[in-house]
């Protein structure tokens, strides 16, 4: 028998090392959320049995799987979504709607041909698995190799984003009527989101009221005391509906993301809790509860594996090849691999999948060994098929302006953060050099005038001024590995 304190000391240790894992070890091909489940899974009962998940550790990671969707809310991007089309297009929102279904049909073809192989039971709920993708893997690819503010990378992020939003509408009212035994009581769905409407009118009122603001400081935190309150009430709703949690949470995210600005201090801070603290200790749960020995089916068990794997990138294939047919073809197999990759809701709707009893352990465990797979594999091959969308500049590039005003000496210059080090990092913990001073940040499209506060992120774009020899020794810090 474990003590509570024993095993959160496994989970924190995991969580800690996992990012060093990911970035010193694997370069970062391998993601931080892979390392945490692995590792859980090497010191859980599937591996050493050095620990095991205690009550205490479960209500904490059915908390955080609260605050995972909570932040996929947080996450949206409404005016990507909401854009107009380009040259009497399609809207995004359209073709990211029309991409999903086309993708769905795939995976239900595929659900159904196992369904009649007799290789699973509840093929409309493995069609719902089998149509999401990871935004979590999608972005970073993009971004990474600077395909992220062209059409390309915009449209594959679009489909990524509504693929997420989707799966997430479609498993919740599955699994609500599948526990009720009531068609009708996916409508209840309906009055959360009337509740949404509501709140999201109320908040957006009084927002910004002198009553409010005048409280707001370092200590009353009432920005994220109201965020948590707003989470709660719709857990506490959603569960009082008899509908499943995860819907309320990501509508109290989405709440958040309508009213709060892009990159926020709020935003900021709830990141930071999220991928601080809570989603840690959900992934490496996941890993805790990993039954490997549920694994050790017959050849029918791994034959259904392996064309769920495939059905995984077939189906987005299919749909990239149709619906992009404005791009070369080796770029529309590339979005259908990397749209293939799942992760975090694949991971939370098979865990829901088992908890409702449609889907057995064993296929449950097999589903997320196959969502680590899609996350080594898609990254991988989209970058060889596309590579680069453009060339890094050189690291002695200075795009150095004279202006009259400054010093002897100083210039204005242009760094790219490419080192994955400073990732998450507040600017008041950067040390910068007493005669350097930066302007401005270009995180995509977004300009960002940074404070104290300011977090900056890998592939960020600073323009600052200062002496020659400080700058190039700030881009060396950036720059490094």
């Amino acid at each position: 028998m474990y003590n509570t304190y024993y095993s959160l000391l496994f989970v924190t240790v995991i969580a800690f090392l996992s990012p060093w894992a990911s970035y010193r070890l694997t370069r970062g091909l391998v993601p931080a959320i892979v390392v945490e489940i692995l590792l859980g899974i090497i010191v859980g009962p599937s591996g050493f049995h050095l620990t095991e998940s205690t009550n205490y550790v479960t209500f904490l990671s059915d908390l955080a799987f609260s605050y995972l969707m909570f932040l996929s809310g947080l996450e949206i991007d409404f005016d990507l979504i909401l854009q107009s089309g380009r040259n009497n297009e399609r809207a995004p929102w359209l073709k990211g709607i029309l991409f999903f279904i086309t993708a769905m049909v795939a995976s239900g073809v595929i659900a159904y041909l196992l369904y009649g192989l007799h290789l699973v039971h509840h093929p409309l709920f493995l069609t719902f698995i089998l149509s999401t993708t990871s935004i979590g893997i999608v972005t970073p690819a993009l971004k990474e190799k600077g395909w992220l503010l062209v059409p390309f990378g915009q449209e594959i992020l679009v489909y990524a984003l509504l693929a997420d939003i989707m799966t997430l509408i479609f498993v919740a009212a599955y699994t609500t009527w599948h526990t009720s035994g009531n068609a009708a009581s996916v409508l209840l769905v309906l009055v959360l989101l009337f509740v949404f409407v509501a709140v999201y009118r109320v908040l957006k009122a009084v927002k910004g009221i002198h009553l409010f603001t005048a409280v707001e400081n370092a200590t009353s935190e009432l920005g994220l005391r109201g965020s948590f309150a707003l989470i709660l009430i719709f857990l506490a709703l959603a569960q009082l509906l008899g509908t499943q949690v995860v819907v309320g949470a990501f509508l109290a995210g989405a709440i958040i993301s309508l009213l709060s600005e892009k990159h926020s201090e709020l935003t900021q801070k709830l990141n930071s809790i999220g991928y601080g603290f809570f989603l840690p200790i959900f992934f490496v749960n996941v890993g805790l509860t990993f039954n490997l020995s549920s694994l050790i089916g017959n050849a029918y068990f791994w034959i259904s594996l392996g064309i769920i794997l495939i059905g995984m990138y077939v189906n987005k294939m299919i749909a990239a090849l149709w619906w992009m047919k404005g791009f070369k073809t080796k770029e529309r197999v590339a979005a259908g691999f990397l749209l293939g990759s799942q992760l975090s809701l694949t991971i939370v709707a098979s865990k829901l999948g088992q908890q409702i009893g449609v889907i057995p352990s064993g296929l449950a465990n097999g589903l997320i060994l196959l969502a680590i797979i899609t996350c080594l594999i898609s990254p991988g091959v989209f970058t060889r098929l596309v590579g680069s969308q453009t060339q890094l500049k050189p690291p002695n590039a200075n795009s150095s302006l004279p202006v009259d005003f400054l010093p002897e000496g100083w210039v204005i210059a242009q760094v790219d953060v490419l080192s994955p080090r400073f990732s998450h990092t507040p600017m008041r913990r950067l040390l910068l050099p007493h005669d350097v001073l930066f302007i401005s940040i270009e995180r995509g499209e977004e300009k960002i005038v940074p404070r104290g506060h300011t977090v900056l992120e890998q592939f960020d774009v600073v323009h600052l001024m200062g002496s020659m020899n400080s700058i190039d020794r700030l881009r060396n810090r950036f720059n490094s590995k």
